[in-house]
């Protein structure tokens, strides 16, 4: 049954604009504002429905899609402008400038302009295209959107691809559905079955399949890099360490370290920090990419007396806001390092107020006990330093000699630099070659001998890790910090971050898991909980300098099998059965349709055995499978006529005589002619058809119940 004109084109309107809406929402999937979305999906909407109400009426479809056209480019306009940019300059950088710019995006006009345009123009090319034969303008218009969605945001505005299944039902139901061939239910129905049986499978597939490795183009595109010269804040652990109840900023959120500066680079006198910083939520390019495990953490800060340019972190910073803008109140826009996710902002002070959502690596410790180390190139920049001093080189061979894994030299490193070494807040800072052999050799009672403040023993722990060859860093920050005294309710949640918190510690990179953190620092545990033991702690250490008794001796590892440790670290990974159950559906879909295949051939063979009466019963299957069903009260020729009429051929009246001189009359002989004028048939009414239903064409069930 063929519905109505009028019904039929509103109809027509209601799915091509659902399909570009929908579409539209992946690409508002890109900004974390419910307001930017309302406006994508309206400006994918109301160009489509404008236009196809405004040319109902009579009016040209040109001049309708120009004026639109002209509007859309205007509101464009007033966009940038009202953004203090140029409508050229926005549209023509809008690219590079979407790709470097950090996501979730801000609710910025000039960021919004280009998409608001590309949705309201394909919107117009869509209502424009939503009766043609195809009907290919709406599922292109809404493939477009969803693609840059998809780019803009790596995948993540669509994780699990539901939204593209919901758009590939969609497609398919109203390419069926509006369909005006005139064709039976039961045909209809046979048709939208096996499309709702491959949707179902694809619904299936995504649900169980990571989409883990997406294409990320942000990689392929540098985002704008500040430079940035700013003093390490190591020296500083002295002075807050002096001053142990001086408030330096407070936090709120779960009770974590807090990082204030990682460090990567020695160059011999001292630790040099990063001086290329790029605005927050760039995509972070890396020597060594993050462990399997992370884990997220949420906390709001007050600066108080902290002072200079850096703002402390849980992690690595995904995200940043304030409570004025999307910066930081009381400062600006927060700049990354992206190498080690530190944070910067040189406007910062006193007053200064943000949120950040930064993710840490959080590995399982009993995966540390058989857990290597990387060798490439990405480990250079966490192995390089100046030729060490002999006396500091022999040190670290004899302080590891005895461990049989990166953990167990790492331990051994660690318990070596604390041993009969004391903590002092008066000690003498630096970092530099000669005050850690002063640090590490010094005879008692001499200057800087054996006391440092907790910058020397992370200073030591990463040279001599360094030396053994384990990726190493140096990290200043806090401790979580406690409540003020006496503080209830909603107080009691906010801690207080001191100048006695004030901390610096080595982290030690291992493959899978990502930088682990040490504390060589004597009395402080901040980092042991969880962590396996290897050895007992050595109770002497040589006080004449590098000689044979210095070290520690770590014996090999009882605690734990290290094959079920790298069984732990296997498990849970969930994607080997998400494969199979995927492959699985994949199979089941697959042979269904090569049932479909060997059902038809079977069903063709068997017509051509019968000659000329079964060539003709082909003709009748083309017609069906094209949408034009035979009246079989109708004589042979009068179908054919019909048929050539409508495919343009003569090969089908051609068939039909001689059908009935088979029938009627004494039986022809098979020649080439029958099987050309069949093929010329088929030809003509697959190219009939729109392109989504000639793939179809050689499965189609429909003809398999008809005689």
């Amino acid at each position: 049954m063929t519905p109505a004109p009028g019904s039929h084109a509103l109809a027509a309107t209601v799915w091509a604009a659902a399909l570009v809406a929908g579409g539209s929402l992946a690409l508002a999937g890109t900004w974390d504002s419910w307001l930017v979305r309302l406006a994508l999906v309206l400006a994918s909407v109301v160009p489509l429905v404008l236009l196809r109400a405004v040319t109902g009426l009579g009016v040209s479809r040109w001049a309708t899609s120009t004026a639109l056209a002209a509007l859309l480019v205007l509101l464009a306009y007033l966009m940038t402008a009202g953004a203090g940019t140029g409508l050229l300059a926005t549209l023509s950088d809008a690219v590079p400038r979407l790709l470097t710019e950090p996501t979730p995006y801000a609710r910025r006009a000039d960021l919004l302009a280009a998409p608001v345009l590309l949705t309201g123009l394909v919107s117009l090319l869509a209502g424009l295209r939503a009766d043609g034969r195809t009907r290919v303008g709406p599922v292109a218009g809404a493939f477009v959107l969803y693609l840059a969605g998809a780019l803009l945001s790596g995948g993540r505005s669509d994780p699990h691809g539901l939204l593209a299944v919901l758009l590939v039902v969609l497609a398919l139901a109203g390419w069926v559905l509006l369909d005006r061939r005139a064709e039976s239910q039961r045909d209809r129905l046979l048709t939208v079955l096996p499309v709702a049986g491959v949707a179902g499978v694809l619904l299936a597939a995504v649900a169980v399949v990571p989409a883990d490795g997406a294409f990320q183009p942000r990689e392929h595109v540098d985002p704008p890099l500040t430079e940035v010269e700013a003093a390490s804040p190591l020296p500083r652990l002295g002075a807050w360490a002096a001053n142990p109840d001086v408030e330096l900023f407070r936090v709120r959120g779960p009770a974590v370290p807090l990082r204030l500066v990682a460090l990567g680079t020695h160059d011999g006198s001292q630790w040099r920090a990063g001086t290329e910083y790029a605005p927050v939520g760039s995509t972070r390019r890396t020597s060594l990419p993050a462990g399997d495990e992370r884990r997220r953490v949420d906390e709001s800060v007050e600066l108080t007396g902290l002072g200079g340019p850096w703002l402390p972190t849980p992690g690595d910073p995904v995200g940043v806001s304030g409570g004025v803008s999307d910066g930081v109140s009381g400062g600006g826009q927060p700049l990354v390092d992206l190498e080690t996710g530190t944070l910067l902002e040189t406007g910062a002070g006193e007053g200064t107020r943000y949120r950040v959502s930064a993710e840490v690596d959080a590995p399982d410790p009993q995966q540390l006990l058989a857990a290597t180390v990387p060798t490439g190139a990405g480990t250079r920049p966490y192995l390089q330093q100046p030729t060490l001093p002999a006396g500091l080189t022999a040190y670290a061979a004899r302080v590891v000699r005895d461990a049989t894994t990166p953990y167990e030299r790492a331990v051994a490193i660690e318990q070596a630099v604390q041993n009969q070494r004391a903590l002092s807040s008066s000690a003498t800072s630096g970092s530099a070659y000669w005050r850690i052999e002063q640090f590490l050799f010094g005879e008692p009672g001499q200057p800087g001998a054996r006391v440092g403040t907790s910058e020397q023993f992370a200073t030591a722990f990463a040279l001599l890790a360094r030396a053994s060859g384990l990726p190493t860093r140096v990290v200043v920050g806090f401790r979580p910090g406690s409540p003020e005294p006496g503080a209830t309710g909603a107080d009691a949640e906010t801690r207080v971050v001191r100048g006695a918190d004030a901390l610096a510690w080595p982290e030690v990179y291992f493959d899978r898991l990502g930088w682990v953190p040490f504390s060589p620092t004597p009395d402080d545990d901040t980092f042991d909980d969880g962590r396996p033991v290897v050895a007992p702690e050595p109770t002497t250490d040589g006080g004449d300098g590098p000689g044979p008794g210095d070290g520690a001796s770590v014996a090999p590892s009882t605690a734990s099998d290290p094959d079920d440790a790298a069984e732990a670290a296997s498990t849970g990974s969930g994607g080997l059965g998400a494969g199979v159950l995927a492959g699985g559906a994949a199979v089941l879909l697959a042979a269904l349709l090569g049932a479909l295949a060997l059902l038809r051939r079977w069903r063709t063979r068997r017509h051509l055995r019968r000659g000329d009466a079964g060539a003709w019963a082909e003709v009748l299957d083309a017609l069906t499978l094209s949408g034009h069903p035979a009246d079989r009260s109708l004589d042979a020729t009068r179908i054919a006529a019909a048929a050539d009429a409508r495919w343009g051929t003569t090969a089908a009246h051609s068939l039909a005589e001689r059908a009935e001189r088979a029938v009627f009359g004494p039986a022809a002989t098979p020649g080439s002619a029958l099987t050309e004028d069949l093929r010329r048939v088929r030809r003509a009414a697959r190219g009939g058809v729109p392109l989504w239903r000639r793939w179809w064409w050689w499965v189609d069930p429909r003809v398999l119940g008809k005689r």
